[in-house]
């Protein structure tokens, strides 16, 4: 037998490496088992997708209490749930525009106070130094109580002459005689409670921002002889202003929709100038008994807060094809 055909032969006789491949039982781990996320789906239509349909079409109905024994029969009412809404006022004598501006000034102004004091935190545990992993912890304890707990204790601490806040201004002179729980007051005493309980979020998003610059990009500017406010505004505010940006949107959309610490800090019934968007859908839901203005309420809230997520979703891939 020739060389070339003992090569032949023994080419032959060797498997093919794609046959094999394709025999081998790893190969099947590659298919996507779509099926386990079938759970999840399950549970989000539950939770998110049911509930959101009910209310779009109960806010075309009108129902009552006097129709929740029979929902299907409610007669349609079109667009005058959200013609009433706007026109009439709730129990507490509030409308729908005043609890729509209440509700867009809150979660504004919030965030604006928010940006601000997270970004400064997080710079200040950002580089290694001893005791920074307690300081981090601590800094978390205002986000990680329960919204409901801080409404009871912002109560406790707002209260008139008694609480922590009075003692302290008085402690440097200033007025203690007006209430800081009720009328104009109320509305600045659940931002700063809000402020408080919120700011950590944009810290932790600033300080995973923070952990993806290369530390050789800090070291060339010290090289350049950049000072500190130098390197925050020419390396850390471009590296993370995308990270901010998510922060901002979803910090808005949280504080807008925010019902426990409005329910709950103040008394009920609350003042007008904490009459969010969520408590007036509140009442005119559990007071009234109204439950097709309420979803139509509730609708409004859904379609404002679709807005500021739209515009981040656009600059988002705009910035992508850039």
């Amino acid at each position: 037998m020739s060389v070339t055909e003992a090569e032949a032969t023994t080419r032959s006789r060797m498997p093919d490496n794609r046959q094999a491949a394709r025999g081998r039982p790893g190969r099947r781990r590659t298919r996507i088992p779509l099926w386990m996320l079938v759970p999840c789906f399950v549970a989000l239509a539950l939770i998110v997708i049911i509930p959101v349909v009910m209310t779009i079409v109960l806010s075309f109905h009108g129902i009552d209490a006097s129709a929740l024994r029979n929902i299907a029969a409610a007669p349609f009412v079109g667009l005058e749930n959200f013609f009433v809404a706007f026109d009439s006022q709730n129990a507490l004598g509030v409308g729908a525009l005043q609890s729509l501006g209440l509700s867009v000034g809150f979660s504004v102004l919030t965030t604006l106070l928010t940006l601000p004091i997270g970004f400064i935190a997080a710079l200040t545990v950002h580089e290694a130094f001893r005791g920074r992993a307690a300081i981090r912890a601590i800094y978390l304890i205002p986000y990680v109580l329960p919204m409901f707990v801080t409404a009871i204790l912002a109560r406790i601490a707002f209260m008139d002459q008694n609480g922590l806040v009075d003692r302290t201004l008085g402690l440097f002179g200033f007025d203690t005689s007006s209430h800081l729980l009720l009328g104009a007051n109320a509305f600045w005493s659940m931002v700063a409670t809000d402020v408080w309980a919120q700011w950590p979020f944009v810290y932790l998003f600033t300080l995973a921002g923070l952990q993806g610059i290369p530390r050789e990009l800090f070291e060339a500017a010290e090289l350049d002889g950049a000072g500190k406010f130098q390197k925050i505004r020419l390396i850390v505010l471009p590296s993370v202003k995308h990270m901010l940006t998510l922060a901002v949107l979803l910090s808005t959309l949280h504080h807008f929709g925010n019902f426990t610490l409005a329910y709950v800090m103040f008394s009920a019934p609350p003042p007008a100038s904490v009459m969010v968007l969520p408590i007036s859908t509140f009442f005119y839901a559990f007071t009234t008994f109204d439950y097709g203005v309420a979803s139509a309420l509730a609708v409004l809230a859904m379609i404002v807060l679709l807005v500021p997520a739209y515009v981040y979703i656009r600059a988002s891939r705009l910035a992508e094809n850039d």
